[in-house]
């Protein structure tokens, strides 16, 4: 009962907190839901363009100069909507004696950054550049099966960029995780997008080795989960799990809703843990991510690098979610290190390593949770993730870009590249998207049949 007071926040504070970015006037939370599904309506390519004070190319170099992505204030334009004032600034890491160079620099927009207005209810939009994935569309093709299987993922869709008349390419335009996400999934009631969010940021270590969020027992400190900047920490925010909202409230960023949290989920004996961890965590919906990320290879999060993924403390229910991110390596691109077939882990034993990860682990080890996770991987298999299914959403998705991958200047993969890479045609190293979902597909049914 100790974090009782955290959860009182009055309704006239967060209603403030909730406004304070948006210029003025409060907006409503159905203008929000209608401004992201025009933003990131799946079914066309929006047209976007900057102006930027000083010239794209001008921030580019500033950014190499530096290693220190900065905001510009920059003009905006969503097809025949116009904004004169948003943030704009690469979406790179900020990195010590200089920059990276890339032929396409994904993109992260702040439209009330320099005071200016939300657009259509929101306040940030990132776009990725999709330089890992010749397919162009695992991003869009994950975000689709998730929301389809009711999983609280980002929304996404594509986009036609350009800057100061420069064009810069195909890009995909990816929701923010922030209290405006919440607000859209959760609604107003109960300050049900004021709790905090946490979001796992990996960071290299000493020794070159990548360290994830496990999101095992470390101890009752914030510094036992946080990492601030510095040595091999290079985010400004910090690396580990970093707390994104009420990070200044001294009654709220203390970690102890989360510490108390890891404590159950850790040390709570097996029968406190399966009587006790749906008034905890949204278990449901994290069999549902489960299931879409066994099925779609999700092997940079969770269940393989420990890593794209946020937790948020719903103050409205007390339960923590569990919020995935960033899927454009998903679909074949990044292999899971210790499965014994090519295309991932086991649907009984879906984790990429040894690693004690107690959120599979400990909610697998609950036969309902466990038959519920495995009910909802046949779904999948029977509807989203039918090979039927998914070829049409590719078909659907390579009409709308197809004529646009020629006239993309800073694209690395020719018209010809990419259409083998929607392909089932086999490829050795990395799959091609059909030839993974086909095998994929083919090798859970066997395995849910028991053969």
């Amino acid at each position: 009962m100790k974090n009782t007071f955290r959860l009182l926040v009055p309704t006239l504070f967060v209603a403030l907190a909730l406004s304070a970015c948006g210029g003025g006037k409060p907006d409503s939370l159905q203008e929000l839901l209608d401004g992201l599904d025009l933003v990131y309506d799946p079914g066309r390519v929006a047209q976007v363009s900057f102006t930027t004070p000083d010239g794209f190319n001008v921030m580019v170099g500033r950014y190499l100069a530096t290693g220190t992505p900065e905001y510009v204030d920059a003009g905006f334009r969503f097809d025949d909507e116009a904004l004169s004032s948003v943030g704009l600034r690469l979406r790179v890491p900020t990195l010590p004696g200089g920059g990276d160079s890339e032929d396409k620099y994904s993109l992260r927009v702040n439209f009330n950054y320099f005071g200016g207005k939300r657009f259509h209810g929101i306040d940030r939009v990132h776009f990725a550049n999709n330089k890992n994935d010749p397919s162009l569309m695992r991003q869009l093709l994950f975000s689709l099966v998730a929301q389809a299987m009711d999983v609280p993922a980002q929304r996404a869709s594509f986009a036609w960029v350009k800057a100061d008349a420069q064009v810069l390419g195909l890009y995909t335009m990816v929701e923010i995780v922030d209290r405006r996400f919440m607000r859209a999934r959760y609604g107003d009631k109960n300050d049900a997008a004021a709790g905090n969010l946490y979001k796992c940021e990996s960071y290299t270590n000493s020794l070159g080795g990548l360290v994830g969020c496990p999101l095992t027992w470390a101890g009752n400190r914030k510094s036992d989960y946080f990492v601030a900047k510095g040595g091999t920490c290079y985010d400004e925010d910090g690396c580990g799990l970093v707390q994104k909202t009420n990070e200044d409230d001294p009654l709220q960023n203390d970690y102890a809703d989360l510490i108390d949290f890891l404590d159950f989920l850790n040390n709570a004996s097996e029968a406190e843990f399966a009587a006790g961890i749906a008034e905890r965590f949204e278990v449901d919906a994290f069999l549902r991510y489960l299931a879409v990320a066994v099925a779609l290879g999700d092997n940079t999060g969770y269940l393989g690098f420990m890593d794209n993924f946020y937790l948020y403390h719903r103050p409205d229910t007390g339960r923590f979610v569990f919020i995935p991110w960033d899927h454009n390596k998903s679909l074949g691109l990044t292999r899971c290190a210790t499965a014994e077939h090519a295309t991932g882990a086991s649907p009984h034993t879906p984790t990429c390593s040894a690693d004690s990860r107690p959120l599979v682990d400990r909610i697998l080890a609950v036969d309902a949770h466990r038959q519920t996770y495995l009910g909802y991987l046949q779904e999948l298999l029977d509807t989203q993730f039918s090979p039927a299914a998914m070829q049409a959403r590719v078909d659907e998705l390579e009409t709308l870009i197809v004529g646009l991958i020629p006239q993309d200047p800073n694209l690395e993969y020719t018209l010809a590249e990419h259409q083998v890479a929607i392909s089932n045609a086999e490829a050795l190293e990395k799959f091609n998207l059909m030839q993974y979902v086909e095998e994929r597909h083919a090798y859970l049914t066997n395995m849910l049949e028991g053969k």
